[in-house]
């Protein structure tokens, strides 16, 4: 597909990336990223290292949490003229825990037509090389920042039967174990996949007095997923 080609309506494409290694980027989506008409990225660093890698230098809307009206306007008005939207979030598959579902409504709702290239996600990796039994799980996302908030989402949370999955920014991974210490105790584990193929990529496995102070040892602010392990385990 390329920029030039006609359609019959607006195209908007969510166009995974890598976690941490470049060479993971689907193909799909650097040629996405050399063919679009519209580029939209969360943030200007992984934008730059992304069009790097597809080995084009293309302008480029952001679109984050902060939500850029402008940004909004430009795709809505390229998908109302049958153009190529291509959004890709700053790490893993969109739509998880980005801003990217905006978007994607926003296609919906126009009929324009949605396109996905997959590829690689945190949370399917870090499931992958957990020891868990993780068949069925409860996907918990970002809790609260508040700590009593976290807490009492925690204890919430602790009466499902299945593994809980939980992600948060890097510098709250202390705060997030320390709760989950306050909650659990010793009565559940949990794992901790760290730094995902990246250079610093680690995966822990214990009590969360354990983790807690593993995450003491931290110099860098590293991405995260933490599952922790159904009760009774």
């Amino acid at each position: 597909m390329t920029s030039g080609e006609k359609r019959s309506k607006g195209l908007l494409t969510m166009a995974a990336t890598h976690l941490g290694q470049a060479l993971d980027i689907p193909l799909r989506s650097l040629e996405a990223l050399r063919h679009a008409d519209l580029l939209i990225f969360e943030e200007d660093r992984p934008a730059r290292s992304f069009l790097k890698a597809a080995g084009v230098t293309r302008p480029y809307l952001k679109y984050s949490e902060h939500a850029q009206s402008a940004t909004f306007d430009e795709c809505t008005r390229t998908l109302k003229q049958k153009g190529w939207v291509c959004y890709m979030s700053d790490q893993g598959t969109p739509g998880l825990a980005d801003p990217g579902r905006a978007l994607v409504a926003l296609a919906h709702q126009l009929n324009a037509q949605v396109q996905v290239i997959p590829g690689p996600s945190s949370l399917t990796a870090a499931i992958s090389v957990c020891p868990f039994d993780c068949f069925a799980f409860h996907y918990l996302g970002f809790l609260p920042q508040e700590p009593h908030a976290r807490v009492q989402a925690l204890k919430a949370a602790g009466a499902f039967t299945r593994p809980l999955v939980i992600m948060d920014t890097p510098y709250r991974l202390k705060h997030l174990l320390g709760s989950c210490h306050q909650v659990f105790g010793k009565s559940r584990r949990g794992f901790v996949a760290i730094d995902i193929t990246g250079e610093q990529e680690d995966f822990w496995l214990g009590h969360f007095a354990d983790l807690q102070q593993k995450a003491e040892g931290l110099t860098d602010k590293l991405n995260f997923v933490l599952i922790v392990d159904a009760p009774g385990r």
